[in-house]
């Protein structure tokens, strides 16, 4: 992958990677007269700009169809002979498995439901209304099925358990990668400052017992548009980065803020946004909630998960009280 391309992400809980593996994160220095000329420089990082470029939609009919050529095997002669002989993981074949089992037993259901309804149905002297009815009860039906089965699918692996499934006890005893920066980024708008940043001290003081500190930064980045909220945001952000200063026995996590003026396709946008100032800067991120508090032993056991399986695009944890 290109330094500066975003086509490919890795995130945990919504980490990352927006720059290859191999590359360390680049920080450069500050400048007296940019801090002066922008606000924002005084509480961000500085700058590293890398490109996200959006793909175009294809359009609906498109993607299915190019999916069908694609299963059907149609334009495997133009991959290389190493991608198009590469064997599927563990993983990879019980997914398709599943996915089988899933759609077999959603049309099974669907034709049994089907059935029993055309079995009870009256005569209405007229195939199209008969037909007609048959049809929407089948489509209906097949939109409950579909739910139905997918929670007993999923109580089945709850009950049972998962052997694919990416587990905290396969990390336990590997060691913190020291190239893995990991961003942990708060995307909020005109929300209640003091609930903020209470969870988010939380979430730097237990980070920080977890003596990797360094491997983190916290990023809020706000588009409020009250004045007061945003003054307020200011004005609690350097209380947060005071308070944590003042903890001797643990080093400080580094919190930065940023106030979007241009507040372009709301949160997705203010990600993309983050992805392009600073994502260059970091391998992983983390993607939280106004309302969100993680501990550190989570937050360095995802980043040890994804630096265990590098094909990760999405690890997730389960939301707890």
């Amino acid at each position: 992958m290109k330094p500066n391309d975003f086509s490919q992400l890795n995130v945990l809980d919504t980490l990352v990677d927006p720059v290859s593996q191999n590359n360390a994160a680049t920080v450069s220095s500050r400048s007296t007269l940019r801090e002066e000329r922008h606000p924002n420089a005084v509480t961000a990082p500085p700058v590293n700009r890398g490109s996200m470029a959006p793909r175009p939609w294809r359009g609906f009919w498109n993607s299915i169809g190019t999916a069908m050529l694609v299963k059907l095997g149609a334009g495997n002669a133009s991959r290389p002979a190493a991608v198009a002989e590469e064997a599927k993981q563990p993983w990879q074949r019980a997914a398709a498995q599943r996915r089988l089992t899933f759609m077999a037993l959603t049309v099974l259901s669907t034709v049994i439901a089907a059935t029993l309804f055309a079995g009870i149905q009256p005569d209405y002297d007229n195939l199209w209304l008969e037909y007609g009815q048959i049809g929407l009860y089948a489509l209906l039906s097949g939109w409950v099925v579909t739910g139905f089965v997918t929670a007993l699918m999923g109580f089945y692996v709850s009950v049972r358990g998962d052997k694919h499934a990416l587990s905290v006890k396969q990390v336990a005893d590997h060691a913190m990668n020291p190239e893995a920066r990991t961003a942990i980024i708060m995307p909020i708008c005109n929300e209640d400052v003091a609930t903020v940043f209470a969870g988010l001290r939380a979430t730097c003081e237990s980070v920080a017992s977890t003596g990797h500190a360094k491997q983190f930064d916290v990023f809020v980045l706000s588009d409020s548009y009250n004045p007061e909220t945003a003054a307020a945001e200011r004005a609690a952000w350097e209380d947060l980065r005071a308070a944590l200063a003042d903890s001797p026995n643990q080093p400080q996590v580094e919190v930065y803020y940023r106030l979007r003026t241009r507040r372009t396709h709301r949160k997705a946008g203010n990600v993309a946004d983050f992805c392009r100032r600073w994502g260059k800067d970091y391998r992983y991120m983390v993607v939280l909630d106004a309302d969100s508090v993680m501990s550190g032993d989570c937050l360095t056991s995802m980043v040890k998960l994804m630096e265990a399986n590098p094909t990760a695009g999405i690890i997730q944890t389960a939301t707890q009280a």
